[in-house]
């Protein structure tokens, strides 16, 4: 258990960094471009960014949404109404929910071996307690010699428990934390993306307008 705990802690950091790193670059793509479109682009550059899928997603949901806004019989401006808003903030949510059971995968063995380890260890203890008695039963001799051995193997087994139990604790707050920095960030991008889609819009319908006289 302590083996797997490690190399699961070690796999979620090297992830992480990955996936932090992708996204900061994804974020810095993204607020220098001059229309979302233009991000589409950048999609195939940025594999590890979380981001990057759930703007995907968003901007899959927006086209569609455009498309029927065209091909619908009754015709309104490039203005979004609030139920796409929310159509389109689900569908980023929903890849967000997915995004973040990936990068949690295995991170849940973490949690089983903080749990189980001590009960482990605790059961070699009580184990070798009992080997230590029937040694004094045996032999008929409560000496150092005769209870010794069995006590040792007793802290052994606490030891190798608490071992396998702490790291464990450790990494999986650890993966938490990162987990719940990602999960904000994304969130923070997710209000952030439906900004720049009403502001989007709104130019548009501004560069349809005609130009109002000003009054005299």
């Amino acid at each position: 258990m302590s083996v797997v705990s490690w190399a699961v802690m070690v796999s979620r950091w090297r992830q992480f960094r990955r996936v932090e790193a992708a996204n900061r670059k994804f974020l810095e793509i993204f607020r220098r471009r001059a229309r979302i479109s233009e991000v589409y682009n950048e999609l195939v550059a940025q594999k590890q960014s979380t981001l990057a899928r759930v703007f995907e997603a968003g901007a899959r949901e927006y086209e569609d949404l455009r498309m029927l806004r065209l091909s619908s019989s009754v015709r309104r401006g490039t203005d979004l109404v609030t139920d796409e808003l929310e159509t389109i903030m689900s569908a980023m949510e929903r890849s967000q929910s997915e995004e973040h059971l990936h990068l949690a995968e295995s991170t849940t063995f973490l949690a089983t071996t903080a749990n189980t380890a001590p009960f482990l260890g605790l059961l070699g203890t009580i184990w070798g307690v009992m080997d230590a008695f029937m040694d004094i039963g045996l032999t008929g001799s409560a000496s150092l010699a005769v209870v010794a051995p069995g006590i040792a193997e007793a802290l052994i087994a606490t030891i190798v428990g608490l071992a396998a139990a702490i790291p464990a604790v450790v990494g999986f707050n650890y993966a938490g934390a990162r987990l719940g920095r990602i999960d904000a960030v994304t969130s923070a991008f997710i209000t952030e993306f439906l900004t720049a889609l009403k502001k989007e819009a709104l130019r548009a319908e501004g560069q349809k307008s005609p130009d109002v006289p000003k009054p005299v």
